[in-house]
């Protein structure tokens, strides 16, 4: 499989009015520079490669740039990749904090799309604390699969923290559903992490894959 391009993915984000953080993709540390002072400090750099679907592990990111001389060195650091790809560019994004959490779609030849939600970033590995349905389904349903996983607790106001907007979450995951059904040539979504803070929840990185004969 193969991986949808940075416009392409950003173009479906838009139609299903999904919560993306502010992004800009980038091959000129100039207008990089220009897009940082629009949305402000901290950000995030991640390498933009259709080929390289797992950043982390080929070291294509840099998190926690706080100021503008760590910016240039990431730049550096990640400048690299541009040279070694036509593809590829550099995405700046705007730094979120708070609940790591992950929602996504695989099709199944049988049952069709089944859409996933759970906690997210390295702990969906860790823990794989996470629920299932097929598509499609209600907002109803999306609160059901919210309230079955173990961390539910984390999203209600633990321990003083703010409660999540599950309004939105339900979204998202009808909204995941909705997608997949529209798009039979999409075999595989991947938001993960949506960062969840109170009423803000911001996709922070999504892949979308269709087989290479699409």
């Amino acid at each position: 499989m193969i991986a949808l391009s940075f416009t392409e993915s950003s173009q479906l984000l838009q139609q299903y009015h999904f919560p993306w953080v502010k992004t800009g993709v980038f091959t000129s540390s100039r207008k990089a520079n220009q897009f940082v002072k629009k949305i402000g400090f901290p950000v995030v750099l991640k390498v933009n490669d259709p080929q390289i679907l797992h950043r982390t592990e080929k070291k294509g990111v840099m998190a926690g740039i706080t100021n503008q001389p760590d910016f240039v060195i990431a730049w550096k650091k990640l400048a690299p990749f541009l040279q070694k790809s036509k593809e590829a560019g550099i995405i700046v994004q705007k730094m979120e904090s708070g609940i790591e959490l992950a929602a996504g779609m695989k099709r199944d030849s049988q049952f069709g799309s089944i859409i996933m939600f759970g906690l997210g970033g390295i702990f969906i590995e860790i823990f794989q604390d996470v629920s299932f349905r097929l598509a499609p389904f209600s907002k109803k349903v999306a609160r059901e699969m919210i309230q079955e996983i173990k961390a539910y607790p984390l999203l209600t106001g633990f321990r003083k923290r703010k409660p999540v907007d599950l309004d939105q979450l339900e979204s998202i995951l009808v909204d995941i559903s909705r997608l997949s059904l529209d798009h039979p040539e999409i075999q595989e979504i991947d938001f993960n992490p949506i960062i969840a803070s109170g009423r803000r929840i911001k996709i922070v990185d999504a892949k979308f894959l269709i087989n290479e004969k699409s």
